[in-house]
């Protein structure tokens, strides 16, 4: 028989009447990350603007561009948060009115509309949420519904650089975040307001799972009751690679956007660190939150708060120009060596085979390489190119991820040295390498296949192995 085989080198609660998933449900989904200002327009905007304010992007430009998420094999969408923002607020995280949307993004049947459309798809809706925190930066709340008073926040006080170096929580949880107005959730009447808020977004729009923004900024006993009440998987934001720090919001949220996985391929597959750091990351990570956490962990390959992979000059020498894209209007990119795209490559290809749920960065499938927000943020209506080199890779992956039912599989090692770092999900194997100097060969002898087998590179049909003597050997050649 044939076994699909992958040589990928250096490269609940439910609520009634609500359209509820749990995080079981979750674990064998992937998810594509969209800013929904940028990802698609029904309104003709420009492909050049400020990417500091709206660009232009909308739900109906969503919904008509939804078989361009599916046709890559993506079974969610992750969206920015839908509600109502002070003025310049594209991205969701300024907060005016919680019981209003984003009129920018379209109106709230357009939001229905496009909730529907992609179940209609088999498409997951996962949608950003903010409980930390509302959109302003001064002590006027007159604008903010409901939190319209002074005795629904913390005092005015910032959090420090310290402070999050130090976990410093006492601030960490009273003080604000870049200015905005932090909710106190120790008066019950905002933590049940927030409670019933979050409960009423979930049911009136049918969302399938939550995205919890600024995670460590409040107790985790309210997010306990706040997960709750939302009935689906939720994913929280802890911007820290601590798993001993990290453990402790795992638990009150199914699980983790999940850095410490971020920061251990950055510097493996990037800065060419050996592959023996996968190995200890696993078992950093199981000790701190227990194995059976890892399947819904939040598996990201770049995010609207980090530079891109592609931007980080480390490694290679890059220098900024502009693209044409299909429709012949620039977009910023930067001019990266092949190397540098293999291990984009690699890491990409990680996050979607390894164990967590995949959630990868819009843009990623058009090799996008924007640096420090906002210009990570950019536009991608006209380059929606489905025939695109990466747009392809991430499509072949996903249908071998699907093909083997690996997300719901365990991940099991198979091999780990300094050079290599091999595992499988049931019949799916996957080999990486951050050694690009070399041709790596190794013989594979921990495995579920039986003699006579055959593997084949789901990139290269005709580059197949048989296992013979219960062994097989894996041949990983200068980061093809």
């Amino acid at each position: 028989m044939t076994i699909q085989f992958m040589k990928l080198i250096i490269i609940t609660l439910l609520i009634l009447g609500a359209y509820t998933k749990t995080k079981e449900e979750w674990k064998s989904r992937v998810v594509y990350q969209l800013l929904t200002d940028r990802f698609a327009t029904s309104k003709g905007a420009s492909t050049s603007c400020n990417l500091g304010n709206y660009c232009g992007g909308d739900y109906k430009g969503m919904i008509e561009h939804l078989d361009y998420v599916k046709n890559m094999g993506f079974d969610a969408i992750w969206i920015s948060p839908v509600i109502d923002n002070y003025d310049g607020g594209y991205h969701g995280y300024w907060a005016r009115n919680m019981y209003k949307t984003n009129s920018n993004f379209g109106s709230d049947q357009d939001l229905k509309n496009l909730v529907a459309a992609a179940h209609a798809k088999d498409i997951w809706v996962m949608v950003d949420v903010v409980a930390n925190h509302m959109g302003n930066t001064n002590e006027n709340y007159s604008q903010n519904s409901p939190f319209n008073d002074a005795a629904h926040y913390h005092s005015y006080c910032d959090i420090s650089g310290n402070d999050f170096n130090t976990h410093n929580l006492y601030n960490i949880e009273r003080c604000r975040l870049a200015g905005l107005a932090d909710l106190n959730q120790d008066n019950e009447w905002v933590a049940n307001e927030l409670i019933k808020w979050i409960n009423w977004l979930i049911t009136d729009f049918k969302f399938d799972g939550i995205r919890i923004d600024t995670v460590m900024m409040v107790k985790t006993g309210f997010w306990k009751r706040f997960t709750e009440a939302s009935g689906v998987y939720s994913v929280g934001e802890v911007f820290d690679g601590d798993v001993n720090f990290l453990k402790q919001f795992v638990g009150p949220i199914d699980a983790l956007l999940n850095y410490p996985l971020f920061y251990t391929l950055r510097d493996v597959f990037l800065h060419q660190k050996d592959m023996n750091e996968i190995e200890s990351y696993y078992s950093r990570i199981s000790n701190a939150i227990g194995k059976g956490n890892l399947p819904f962990m939040g598996n990201f390959n770049d995010n609207h708060d980090n530079a891109r992979f592609l931007s980080d000059n480390v490694g290679a020498e890059q220098q900024e120009l502009a693209i044409e894209n299909l429709r012949g209007a620039a977009i910023s990119s930067y001019a990266f060596s092949a190397t540098k795209k293999l291990q984009f490559k690699a890491l990409t290809a990680f996050c979607l085979t390894s164990i967590g749920i995949p959630m990868i960065y819009y843009g990623t499938e058009q090799l996008y390489a924007g640096g420090d927000d906002p210009k990570n943020r950019e536009v991608l209506w006209g380059n929606l190119n489905e025939k695109s080199e990466m747009y392809l890779f991430i499509k072949e992956i996903n249908a071998a991820r699907r093909a083997t039912n690996a997300g719901a599989q365990e991940q099991i090692q198979r091999y780990a040295d300094s050079e290599i770092y091999a595992f499988t999900r049931g019949n799916l194997f996957a080999a990486f390498s951050s050694k690009y100097d070399r041709q790596t060969t190794k013989t594979i002898t921990f495995h579920p296949y039986a003699d006579g087998t055959t593997l084949c590179n789901i990139f290269y049909a005709t580059d197949c192995v048989k296992v013979t003597n219960k062994s097989f050997p894996l041949y990983l050649n200068y980061g093809e």
